[in-house]
Parts: C-alpha cells; structure tokens; sequence
C-alpha cells in the first residue's frame, strides 16, 4: 500500500520533520502517517494558510489547537512556524497527478507558492483514482511538478 511504499523511502527514513496536511474525507488519509510520524519520534507539521495564499507550517504537538477555517479545512491555531529549511520532507496534496510531475491542487496556489523555492524533499502519494498518464487539466507556469511520486 502506499503508505508502505512511503516508509521504505530513504526520504522517509532520513526525515526527522515531516510536513503533511490534515486529510479530509475525499483525500488520502494522512492520519496514519501522522501516527507512524509520531511513533519514529518525528516532528509533524501542519500547514496554515495565511493572506494571499502565503502557507507555513506548525509543528502538531499536543498543546496545538486544531480549528476548522471558514473553508472547512483543519489547520492549527498556533502561530509557531517552523522555518522552511529546517523542514526535511513535505508530502504534498493533490487532486490528481500526471506521470511528468503535474498536480492538479485545490485552486488556491497555496502549495505551489509554499514549494516555488523551497529545496528539500517533495513526495506525492498517488492511488490509481488519481493519477493520469497525461495531464487531463490545465497546467499553468507557475504550477510546482511533483516528480517523486509514490503509486499503486
């Protein structure tokens, strides 16, 4: 299964901070890779959106509040971001995926804006419901391929 497959990575095994949404019902569920995060005392962070889809991360610790924003997404409270640099491995969220990299997103650039120059690790998990041969959406210049994806 995927999350398998993302555990034997060598991205995975290096990473000591994880970066990964809070799923939704209709996405993958990250709960597990949060859990397996935890149990191999990595740091989790979290994605909070900011005005003009600016994006940094929190690191999910006990004492974070998670609260549902006004477009239903779960993001924490806090205002702890973690720098980028010191973020190992973001596992990024997609609606779909074409085999060159393109990612089909959620609308707001909010992760493509995040990745533009962020220079670390980058993976996307891929069930065969999402991915697509070639890319069956409009791809603009200023999209951020995914090209590490993991898919079953």
């Amino acid at each position: 299964n995927l999350y398998k497959e993302l555990f034997k990575t060598t991205e995975w095994e290096k990473a000591d901070n994880v970066a990964i949404t809070l799923s939704e019902d209709f996405e993958l569920d990250t709960f597990p890779i949060i859990s397996t995060a935890q149990q191999q005392n990595k740091k989790v962070l979290v994605p909070k959106t900011l005005p003009n889809r600016m994006m940094e991360f929190v690191e999910l610790t006990p004492d974070v509040k998670i609260v549902r924003t006004k477009f239903g997404v779960l993001e924490p409270e806090s205002e702890n971001y973690v720098n980028k640099e010191n973020i190992d491995l973001i596992i990024v969220p997609g609606l779909a995926f074409a085999e060159n990299g393109a990612r089909l997103g959620f609308g707001g650039g909010f992760y493509d804006k995040y990745l533009s120059d962020y220079r670390g690790n980058k993976v996307a998990l891929v069930d065969r419901s999402r991915y697509f041969r070639e890319p069956q959406w409009n791809v603009d210049s200023f999209d951020i391929y995914i090209t590490n994806q993991i898919r079953i």
